[in-house]
């Protein structure tokens, strides 16, 4: 009996990706005319036939992906997004932006967009899997978390890239110590489980023991993460009699914002107290003084997670979660006690 050509054999002969021979066969943009006619050449060498049935559902559907982003005033997560459009563009999807709460739950909102839009695939910027590992399951449509290790969600169309927020957090504290800080407060957010900033505060704890050294919890200063929500913890805070040598902060936009606290209260930076983020905003090269601050890769974020978009929508074997390396950026924010 004659083997039924697949386009998984068509891809193979011609070298290219799964979904490329898709794009191909109904039309689609983003490939080049050279590779157009060499997957066309090989369509028609071994007589490959797309199936009708399956052409005719995926027709049904938008040929658009879709990027969840929870929290409209994250720099960062605003500049992760302008780096994934041209990307999704280029795999023949049209870019669909929806901003959520802080607070919300992407997962529903991921399969309220799906219902509505009928997207081929979906982006979650900033989000968070706790309490949620059993709702994302949208079977046939790839899920990528950027920005958040995704490995405890047990549905099978689930990738993620992520840095290791707690080596990251880790070093970030060590920096502070090895200069004699020990009076350290960190400024962040929810400690919920699990999430990228309990990681990150589990690597400050871990950073304090290595050391021999306890931290004190009553130098958590929890906030929002906005210019505003810092600046008032930190201004609460400081209003009370609270002191310490160095902040910490578990955001870029944070330490600004507590940055300005401390100035209103007549701190220097760095002479009175050193600071830190986390994020590596552009801003942050230009406030005064220069940030120091543990620098997440946005580029590489970006084209790893249409990566992965594109690995889901191939329904390809390869790797599911990637971690990078969040970089310390020197600025000029901290100085030695």
């Amino acid at each position: 009996m004659q083997k039924t050509i697949t386009i998984r054999d068509v891809a193979k002969r011609a070298g290219v990706g799964i979904s490329t021979v898709s794009r191909v066969v109904n039309g689609g943009a983003g490939v080049n005319e050279a590779t157009r006619e060499r997957v066309r050449a090989v369509i028609a060498e071994c007589g490959y036939a797309p199936n009708n049935n399956a052409r005719q559902l995926k027709q049904r559907r938008a040929d658009a992906a879709a990027v969840i982003v929870r929290g409209a005033g994250s720099m960062f997560l605003a500049s992760v997004l302008e780096l994934l459009q041209p990307r999704i563009e280029a795999l023949g999807l049209r870019f669909l932006a929806h901003y959520i709460d802080e607070h919300d739950d992407e997962a529903a909102a991921a399969r309220a967009i799906h219902a509505e839009k009928k997207v081929r695939g979906i982006v979650l910027l900033g989000g968070s899997v706790v309490g949620r590992e059993d709702k994302l399951d949208l079977p046939n449509v790839p899920c990528v978390y950027a920005t958040l290790d995704a490995r405890t969600v047990r549905a099978k169309n689930v990738f993620s890239v992520s840095v290791d927020d707690r080596a990251a957090a880790y070093a970030a504290t060590d920096y502070l110590l090895a200069r004699g800080h020990r009076n350290i407060a960190v400024l962040g957010g929810r400690l919920d489980a699990e999430n990228p900033i309990a990681l990150r505060f589990r690597g400050v704890l871990d950073a304090f023991s290595a050391r021999g050294l306890a931290f004190s919890r009553a130098n958590y200063l929890p906030a929002g993460f906005s210019f505003a929500a810092a600046h008032a913890a930190m201004d609460a805070a400081l209003s009370q009699g609270f002191g310490c040598t160095a902040v910490f902060a578990m955001s870029d936009i944070m330490a600004i914002g507590a940055a300005r606290a401390l100035a209103d209260h007549g701190r220097s930076i760095p002479g009175d107290v050193s600071i830190m983020g986390f994020d590596g905003i552009a801003l942050a090269h230009y406030m005064l003084p220069r940030l120091t601050t543990m620098c997440q890769n946005a580029e590489a974020i970006a084209r790893e997670s249409a990566a992965l978009l594109a690995l889901g929508l191939s329904d390809a074997p390869g790797v599911r979660h990637v971690t990078l390396d969040a970089e310390l950026i020197e600025g000029e924010s901290v100085a030695n006690v």
